[in-house]
Parts: structure tokens; C-alpha cells; sequence
């Protein structure tokens, strides 16, 4: 083969390997277009209430935990809703009509008691509104360092 050849050869294949490897974004999804929570916790929508960035935060299993998020009401009217970890006792808050608030903040946090899983692992909240009933959602637990430290009950 000679040199004039091999050249013509190799630019062939570098070629069609240049246009193989820009075809693979053509069937690729726009991941931008797929809906996700980019925070540290789950969402729930009830229809009556949002509920953004639900985590429960606690030191160790068995623990009292306090719920951290975000609750908007876009409704005319004040939605109560309750929150349930298993058989434990259900924390109440009232989420005020047209508004958004974090719903655990300084004294006034949603106390869970015996959370029934520790720090990095996922448990079973039900929130309870008049309108939606109940609803379950799998809130991750998470210890209270760093951003959460605020919310230690330890």
C-alpha cells in the first residue's frame, strides 16, 4: 500500500469516527426536560397543599426528629395538614391560604417522635389534608451537621 493510500485511508477513518461519535447526542434525551427535585428531599403534591424538600432530621433512630421543608398553599383558604411517621404521634400545622413558609423553623418545628430509621436511610411520612386524605411519600433521614445542626433535638 503505499504512503498516499494509507493516508487517504486513515483520514477516511477518522472521519467517519468523527461523524459516528457526533451522532450519539441525536438520540439522546434532553435531560432538562424531565422534571426532578434538585434538593436534598421529596415532594408531594396533595392538590391542596405543596410540599417541597421534605426531609426528617434526626441523631439516631428511635429519636424525636423534627420534619424540614417547604409548604405552599396556593388555595383561598388555610389548609391543615397533619404529618405521620408509622403508629407515632400525629405533628399538626396549618399552612396559611396564598402563602409559602418553611414549615420547621426556631421554636416552631413539626416534632416526630420515634422516627423509625436513623441518618441515611428513607422512611414513610403520611401527610393528612381535609380535601386529599392521606398521602405517603418516603422522606430521607438525615443527621442534623452541617445546614441541619439548627434542627438537632438530641
Amino acid at each position: 500500500m503505499t504512503t498516499r493510500a494509507a493516508l487517504a485511508l486513515r483520514a477516511a477513518a477518522l472521519a467517519g469516527a468523527a461523524l459516528i461519535a457526533s451522532g450519539c447526542a441525536v438520540l439522546s434525551p434532553v435531560q432538562t426536560q424531565y422534571d426532578y427535585q434538585p434538593a436534598d428531599g421529596s415532594r408531594l403534591d396533595t392538590g391542596d397543599l405543596e410540599l417541597r424538600n421534605l426531609v426528617v432530621v434526626v441523631a439516631e433512630k428511635g429519636g424525636e426528629g423534627v420534619l424540614v421543608g417547604q409548604a405552599v398553599n396556593p388555595a383561598a383558604q388555610a389548609v391543615e395538614a397533619s404529618f405521620q411517621l408509622g403508629t407515632g404521634t400525629a405533628a399538626k400545622r396549618t399552612v396559611p391560604a396564598s402563602s409559602g413558609g418553611t414549615l420547621s423553623e426556631g421554636s416552631s418545628s413539626v416534632l416526630l417522635s420515634d422516627v423509625p430509621g436513623g441518618p441515611g436511610e428513607v422512611v414513610q411520612l403520611t401527610v393528612t389534608t381535609p380535601a386529599s386524605g392521606a398521602n405517603l411519600v418516603l422522606v430521607p433521614v438525615l443527621a442534623p451537621t452541617g445546614y441541619y445542626a439548627q434542627f438537632d433535638r438530641s
